[in-house]
C-alpha cells in the first residue's frame, strides 16, 4: 500500500470528498482501508472521554507508508499489539468506566511517580503506535499494582476505539518527526546509529536522492551565472525539509532492552524521570490538564504546558538515590518531558504542523510576529534546548576532559536509569556516542522546522549554527554540506527579520554579514577522503554554494544600493573567492570580475548596520572572531 496525502485525494475524481472525511476522521492516517471499503470510526461517548476529531480540515496531514505500519492481519508481528476491531467495539458505558478508571490510574504516583509525568496526559502516544499488552504491563508494573496496570492497558485500548485506530504505527520502526517518515537505511546491515560506517553509508544515500532524484543544480552542475544562481537559490528555498528524506535517524519514541541490547539507549522521547505535580498545585495541574483533553486547542496546550515549570517538579523517587545529586538529569528529562507534550499534540491531530506558538497573544487585529515574542516563543520551541543540553552537559567525557563540576560538568544518571543503557565497547564511550547522536537528532529536527535557525535560543552560536554544524562534522559531510547551504539561504530570504533585536537584526538580506557563518568551514571542515565517492559531490556543492552567492550579493547590491555590516560582508566574499579557487583547483575569470564589482558596489553601498547593533553585539558576526585579517584588504584582480 502506497503512502497516500491530501494532496492525492483531493486529485483522485469524484469520490474524494468521501475519502477526505475519512482521512478527517482518522486523523493521523493510520487506516485509510477503513475509509476505501466505506467504514468509519464509531462515535464516542461523551465526556469524560475526549471529543471525536473535529470535522474540519486536517492541516498539513501525515500519510505514514505501509512500513511504518503494523502488518496486518493483527497477530502476525510479535512487537505490534492490538488496534481497534469493530467487531469486539466496546459500548459508550463501558468505554467512559475504562476511560474515568484508566485516567485515574494513570495520574496515580506510584512507585517513581506517575505515568503522566513521563508521557501524554492520557497516553495517546501509546495507543497511537503500537505497544503491545505484555509491554505495556511488563513496563507498568514497575511502577504500580496489577489493578492499575489493567486500567491503564483498558485506557489504551479505550484510545485505540474513540480514535478509530485500525492499524497501528510498528514501535520498532516509528521515529517521530522522521523527515519523510523514514530515514534512508545502511547497505551494511545491523550497523548502530552511532557507527561511523553506518552514518557513511547513510550519507552517501541523502547524497544520491539529492543528485539523482532531486536534481538540484546545486547538487549537480555548475553556478556560473546570475540565472543559474537564482534557479539554485530557488530550488535550494523551495524544499519543505519536513518531507526531506535525510539519511540521519531519530529517535524510536521508545526504547526498551527488554527487546535486546541495542534497545539499551537514552536516544529516545520518553523521560525516564518523571515530572510530578507540586502537592500545592495539583488540583490547578489537572484542571488545565483535563481543559486540553476536553478541547485539545493550541491554546489549552499552552495553558498546562506553561504552567509546568512551576506547577510540576522532578519525583524524588529514584530507587534509593538523592535527587539532589542529579539535578542535571532532572533538568534534561524535564526538556524531554516538555518536548514530548509538543510531539503528542501533533500526533493527537495526524499534522505536521507545529502548534502555533502565538495563538493566544493579540496583534491587535494583525497577526503577531515571533521576532516580537522571542521569550515566550523560545519557552515554547524545547527541543533544540533539550540536545543542547547534551552539548553542554554530557553524559561522560574522554580522559583529558573528565567530568567535573565547574570546567567539565556531565549529567549523570541515577543509577536506575543509568542502567538501562548499554557498555559496549565501554561505559565511557557508550554515554560518550549516545550524547552525539542524541544532538544530532535533536539539533536536525529543530532545524527542518526553523531552517533560518531564528527562534530556537537565545545564543549567537546557537542562531549562526554552530553547534548544528560541529555534531555533523566529521560523520555527515553531505548532510553538513546541506544544512550550510541551506540556511544560508533561509537566513537571506527571512525578511520579515530585518529589524529584529540583537544579533538577528540585518536578517532577511542577501548582502547581509547575517547570511553567512564560516566558523566551522574555517576550523572544523572535514571533506569525505579523496577516495571517496562524496568526495567530487561535495566539493561541486561547497563550489557552488560560493558561486552562487557571490551572483546574488553583487546583485542585491546593484538594486538596493544597500548593505548590513560592509566590512563583513566583503570579508565573506573575498573568503568565499579563495576557497571556491581552492575546491576547483583554479580561479574562475567571471567569479573574479562578480568579485571586483562588489568590491565596488559595497564602497557606496548605504550602510544599514547601526553602531548601536554593532556595540551590542561586538566581534565578527562570521565566526570565528578576529580571524579575518587576511581578508581584510580588497581584492583588485
Amino acid at each position: 500500500m502506497r503512502s497516500v496525502s491530501v494532496k492525492d485525494l483531493h486529485s483522485r475524481g469524484p469520490s474524494r470528498g468521501k475519502a477526505v472525511r475519512c482521512l478527517i476522521a482518522l486523523g493521523t492516517l493510520l487506516s485509510l482501508v477503513a475509509c476505501s471499503e466505506g467504514g468509519s470510526p464509531p462515535a464516542g461517548p461523551e465526556t469524560p472521554l475526549p471529543p471525536a476529531p473535529p470535522g474540519g480540515p486536517v492541516p498539513e496531514a501525515v500519510a505514514y507508508p505501509e512500513s511504518l505500519l503494523c502488518p496486518e492481519p493483527p497477530g502476525t508481528d510479535p512487537r505490534c499489539g492490538t488496534p481497534y476491531v469493530a467487531a469486539n467495539a466496546l459500548s459508550e458505558a463501558e468505554l467512559a468506566a475504562r476511560y474515568s478508571a484508566g485516567l485515574e490510574a494513570w495520574r496515580y504516583e506510584g512507585t517513581r511517580g506517575a505515568c503522566a509525568g513521563c508521557h501524554s496526559p492520557d497516553g495517546i502516544e501509546l495507543a497511537r503506535v503500537g505497544y503491545t499488552d505484555a509491554d505495556l504491563r511488563r513496563r507498568a508494573r514497575t511502577h504500580v499494582d496489577e489493578g492499575r496496570v489493567n486500567a491503564i492497558v483498558g485506557l489504551v485500548h479505550v484510545l485505540r476505539q474513540r480514535h478509530g485506530m485500525t492499524r497501528l504505527l510498528h514501535p520498532a520502526r516509528f521515529r517521530p518527526l522522521q523527515p519523510a517518515y523514514e530515514p534512508f537505511p545502511t547497505r551494511t546491515p545491523g550497523l548502530p546509529v552511532h557507527d561511523s560506517a553506518a552514518q557513511s553509508e547513510r550519507d552517501a544515500a541523502f547524497m544520491d536522492h539529492l543528485v539523482n532524484d532531486r536534481k538540484l543544480l546545486w547538487a549537480t552542475g555548475r553556478v556560473d551565472s546570475l540565472a543559474r544562481a537564482r534557479q539554485a537559490y530557488d530550488e535550494l528555498l523551495a524544499i519543505d525539509l519536513r518531507h526531506l528524506r535525510m539519511g540521519l535517524p531519530f529517535d524510536h519514541l521508545a526504547e526498551d532492552g527488554f527487546h535486546g541490547d541495542e534497545h539499551r539507549s537514552v536516544f529516545e522521547w520518553f523521560p525516564d524521570l518523571a515530572s510530578s505535580p507540586r502537592a500545592a498545585a495539583r488540583a490547578e495541574w489537572y484542571q488545565r490538564v483535563d481543559a486540553y483533553l476536553a478541547n485539545p486547542t493550541d491554546a489549552n496546550l499552552w495553558g498546562y504546558y506553561d504552567a509546568a515549570p512551576g506547577m510540576t517538579e522532578c519525583n524524588p523517587d529514584l530507587g534509593g538515590a538523592r535527587l539532589e545529586d542529579y539535578p542535571r538529569a532532572c533538568e534534561w528529562m524535564r526538556l524531554k518531558y516538555r518536548s514530548l507534550q509538543v510531539f503528542q499534540h501533533m500526533l493527537r491531530h495526524g499534522t505536521h504542523r507545529y502548534p502555533d506558538f502565538l495563538v493566544d497573544v493579540s496583534a491587535g487585529g494583525g497577526t503577531p510576529h515571533i521576532s516580537d515574542h522571542l521569550e515566550k516563543v523560545i519557552a515554547r520551541n524545547p527541543i533544540w534546548e533539550t540536545g543542547d543540553h547534551l552539548r553542554i552537559q554530557p553524559l561522560a567525557r574522554p580522559a583529558q576532559t573528565a567530568c567535573n563540576t565547574t570546567n567539565h560538568p556531565c549529567t549523570l544518571l541515577p543509577p536506575i536509569i543509568d542502567q538501562t543503557i548499554h557498555d559496549t565497547p565501554t561505559y565511557t564511550e557508550a554515554r560518550i556516542k549516545q550524547s552525539e547522536v542524541f544532538q544530532q537528532t535533536w539539533f536536525v529536527m529543530s532545524f527542518l522546522r526553523d531552517p533560518a535557525l531564528l527562534y530556537e535560543g537565545d545564543s549567537f552560536a546557537t542562531f549562526i549554527g554552530d553547534y548544528l554544524e560541529s555534531v555533523l562534522l566529521p560523520y555527515y559531510d553531505v548532510h553538513h554540506a546541506f544544512i550550510v547551504a541551506k540556511m544560508a539561504v533561509e537566513k537571506s530570504a527571512a525578511r520579515g527579520w530585518m529589524d529584529a533585536p540583537g544579533f538577528r537584526a540585518g536578517t532577511g538580506k542577501l548582502a547581509s554579514v547575517r547570511t553567512f557563518s564560516f566558523k566551522q568551514l574555517r576550523d572544523n571542515f572535514s571533506p569525505p577522503p579523496g577516495n571517496d565517492r562524496r568526495r567530487p559531490v561535495h566539493d561541486r556543492m561547497f563550489a557552488n554554494f560560493a558561486r552562487m552567492f557571490i551572483y546574488l550579493v553583487e546583485e542585491d547590491l546593484k538594486q538596493t544600493g544597500e548593505i548590513f555590516d560592509r566590512t563583513e560582508v566583503l570579508y565573506a566574499v573575498r573568503f568565499m573567492r579563495t576557497w571556491l579557487a581552492t575546491l576547483e583547483g583554479a580561479e574562475d575569470a567571471d567569479i573574479n570580475a562578480r568579485v571586483r564589482s562588489i568590491e565596488t558596489l559595497a564602497v557606496s553601498a548605504r550602510e544599514l548596520r547601526t553602531d548601536a547593533n554593532r556595540n551590542e553585539n561586538p566581534g565578527t558576526g562570521l565566526q570565528p572572531n578576529n580571524r579575518w585579517a587576511e581578508f581584510a584588504a580588497p581584492y583588485g584582480g
